[in-house]
């Protein structure tokens, strides 16, 4: 069975809409915590799920080896549990002993982070970062969108320093073709739109994989046409 890229999720304003656990305390408790509500505890069992949130992980699941990545206040003890506690109420089983609780997400290797924020090591995620919330992926319509897209979850292996070319395959090589003719016909559909320089770039990313996987297959007569 093909390995499926690693997609990690935020909680707090991307699967959690955090205003409405606010919009849930008293006057008086706003008040004590003012400029730090995070720190309300049970805060984190009082919220809603953001719209849409719980219909594109259970599709996201199905292409991605899906984990939450995601923060908890550190004077807020009952954060930690409230967190893991919302996530199965809501998901039930899917991020089964798959969530992590950290101030440093950049330690973490995989392919996606959906975030609203660069904060606590996210803006130095190695894979990439998908910030929710923002003029591309205003909601989750559109980030299911770009995530469904071929060329993302079929896309050749991120870490090109991990590759060990004694281990190319022919099947590897096919399959980078297969991406990068995607692709090229992405590319084609969305010319008058704002992210076709984006799009572009991945292309020229994935042609130069694809190029020293051929040429490392010495594979000399058809690399030549993948040098974009």
């Amino acid at each position: 069975m093909e390995k499926k890229k690693k997609l990690f999720f935020d909680m707090d304003g991307v699967l959690v809409d955090f205003q409405s656990g606010i919009d849930r305390l008293s006057d008086e408790v706003k008040k004590e915590y003012e400029g730090r509500l995070d720190e309300v505890p049970g805060i984190f069992s009082l919220m809603d799920p953001m719209p849409g949130a719980v219909e594109a992980v259970k599709v996201l699941r199905k292409y991605y080896d899906v984990y939450i990545l995601s923060t908890a206040p550190w004077k807020n003890l009952s954060a930690w549990s409230d967190k893991v506690a919302w996530v199965t109420r809501h998901f039930g089983k899917i991020f089964h002993k798959h969530v992590i609780l950290t101030h440093c997400k950049h330690l973490c290797k995989g392919d996606f982070l959906i975030d609203d924020r660069r904060k606590n090591g996210a803006g130095k995620f190695k894979g990439e970062l998908i910030r929710f919330g923002t003029k591309r992926y205003p909601n989750w319509e559109k980030v299911v969108e770009y995530l469904l897209s071929p060329c993302n979850y079929l896309r050749p292996i991120i870490f090109v320093e991990d590759l060990n070319f004694d281990e190319i395959t022919e099947t590897m090589v096919e399959k980078t073709i297969t991406a990068l003719d995607s692709y090229a016909k992405i590319l084609n559909e969305r010319l008058e739109e704002n992210y076709t320089e984006e799009l572009a770039d991945q292309i020229l990313s994935l042609s130069q994989l694809t190029n020293r996987w051929l040429r490392a297959k010495k594979v000399e007569d058809e690399y030549q046409y993948y040098d974009i």
